[in-house]
């Protein structure tokens, strides 16, 4: 019995030596060491077990949720980082149920989610979070408090923009500024505010003169009386959408599915209206929100979701996922099941003319994963000979132009790209004189042009350009292939430059690959006819420039 008494004390004094190995204070200290030191593993381990010890703490899970926010920053797969993302939010969600006034989580919480796509589902969160640590700043007497409150109010911003709340986006850009004049965050709070007014202008320009059809005129004055009318919302929507006005319908059918989550004809229409609102290239408003086109992806994918899961007979709609499923980009994780959904339509009692269709699209399916296999071979092995045998097969070879098809006098910018990842690649053309001055944009893609300083893909043409004329020369992004840019002689301001030497740059960065090439070539504008052309490396496997007088 004595024995046995000796063995439970011991045992006691064991668990509490373990127990309370270190206090919690100890435990984020050395959880900050080594996020210092960019030990990010050895962070998350440490406070692993310090909610193991403390696990009614609010501060170590919010501490936990930040170091795991830290690896999300150095995960380089895509799907991976939003796993991870997702289990600091489970942290950050666990600290604020311990205690609702953890301002450390709820300002973690709020700036993660208010950052990352929509698609994630946090955005509403985070722009609650950020209401609350803005109001309880305004209120702190504490003279820290405002070089806080103008974080928050940064965060706060993002997240309304994000939203489409452009009003509440402005009003609080606007709130930096007051508190904050004179400062780098007040200059972009100017920037993004003419930036918002800018997309306002579009909108209006795009989508304004429709407005005033005399169908959608009376639907919307029926539904002043009855906001909350389904059977109007969803008349209006479908006017909206006949008409081109997929935005506003946009906004109307998420509200009769927020009214009523099981209503086919408004999840069939939502789908037609994010199919028109896709078709659409980037715009202006990839500079407020680059995760724009993101979120479209994955948003129609989870509508398409909806319809096959409240309406599983439908051919129709199964065969518009398929199609539909093996275009997205490859993170959105559907293209097995678009595959799926084309097998089914291909086998089915359709008619041939739909079966064929079927069979295409299928056949363009499994040429984009031969693909992923060729884009592994370059990004995994890109010093093995296999990498050159998939751009010997990839590379369209050159046609070469008749510059006489062309206005004189001109300059003729002819080049191949090389090679197709996942995504279409972002490209630049432009020119700059033999002292490297910038002189022209001549082609810019879509969301480089649009994103401006916030892209990182081409960031020698976003140096030496420094965005001044890509408003009239922003295009569709390009792809594998041959193509051709005429420079008509003229600089950014419109106006003809002299003779003399010129370089014409071509960059192009492609992702999730991260294949990147620049090639330049010089060319001599006078009085004679001349050309040079630079044959060097694989995604520009080909470069020629011509004048002609």
């Amino acid at each position: 019995m004595k024995k046995l008494l000796i063995f439970l004390i011991l045992t006691v004094m064991i668990g509490v030596n373990i127990g309370h190995a270190k206090t919690l204070d100890e435990y984020l200290k050395e959880a900050e060491t080594f996020q210092n030191e960019n030990q990010i593993e050895k962070a998350i381990s440490t406070m692993e077990q310090a909610v193991k010890e403390y696990p009614k703490s609010s501060a170590a899970y919010a501490h936990l949720g930040i170091a795991i926010s830290m690896k999300a920053q150095q995960t380089k797969d895509y799907e991976e980082i939003f796993k991870v993302i997702r289990r600091a939010f489970e942290m950050w969600n666990r600290a604020l149920s311990l205690d609702p006034h953890n301002v450390t989580a709820r300002f973690y919480r709020g700036a993660w989610a208010v950052n990352i796509p929509k698609f994630v589902g946090q955005l509403e969160t985070g722009i609650k979070d950020m209401e609350i640590i803005v109001m309880a700043l305004k209120q702190s007497p504490d003279e820290e408090a405002r070089a806080q409150l103008v974080r928050a109010y940064q965060q706060l911003a993002t997240g309304y923009q994000k939203a489409g709340d452009y009003e509440k986006a402005k009003e609080t850009w606007g709130e930096i500024i007051k508190i904050a004049p004179e400062t780098e965050l007040a200059d972009l709070a100017q920037t993004t505010i003419e930036h918002i007014v800018a997309v306002e202008k579009w909108l209006v320009e795009k989508y304004g003169k429709k407005q005033d059809i005399p169908e959608i005129t009376e639907l919307r004055q029926k539904l002043e009386k009855n906001p909350d009318n389904i059977n109007l919302l969803i008349a209006l929507s479908k006017v909206l959408v006949e008409n081109s006005i997929p935005n506003e319908a946009y906004r109307l059918l998420k509200q009769v599915i927020s009214l009523d989550k099981s209503n086919l004809a408004a999840y069939k229409l939502l789908a037609a209206a994010m199919d028109e609102i896709a078709a659409e290239e980037y715009d202006p408003r990839i500079y407020l929100d680059t995760d724009f086109r993101t979120d479209q992806a994955f948003e129609i994918m989870v509508i398409l979701d909806k319809i096959v899961e409240l309406s599983p007979d439908d051919i129709e709609m199964r065969f518009i996922r398929g199609i539909t499923a093996i275009q997205m980009p490859f993170f959105v994780g559907k293209f097995d099941q678009g595959i799926d959904d084309l097998n089914l339509i291909a086998e089915s009692d359709v008619l041939d003319e739909t079966k064929a269709e079927a069979l295409y699209w299928l056949g363009v399916a499994y040429q984009k994963k031969a693909m992923t296999q060729w884009i592994s071979v370059v990004s995994d092995y890109p010093n093995t000979d296999a990498v050159q045998a998939v751009f010997d097969n990839l590379n369209p070879g050159v046609k070469h132009l008749d510059p006489s098809q062309y206005k004189k006098p001109a300059v003729v910018i002819d080049f191949v790209i090389g090679f197709k990842d996942e995504l279409a690649p972002q490209t630049a053309v432009w020119v700059e004189d033999k002292e490297g001055n910038f002189v022209k944009t001549v082609y810019v893609s879509g969301f480089s042009g649009y994103a401006k300083e916030k892209q990182i893909n081409l960031p020698i043409w976003a140096r030496s350009s420094e965005f001044i004329d890509v408003d009239a020369i922003t295009g569709a992004s390009i792809d594998l292939g041959h193509h051709i840019y005429v420079w008509d002689l003229k600089n950014y301001l419109g106006k003809k430059v002299k003779s003399g030497e010129y370089i014409v740059k071509v960059e192009v960065a492609y992702w999730p690959s991260m294949q990147y090439q620049r090639v330049e070539a010089p060319i001599k504008i006078g009085r004679k006819d001349k050309h040079t052309f630079v044959e060097e490396g694989n995604l520009i496997p080909y470069l020629e420039v011509k004048y002609a007088r």
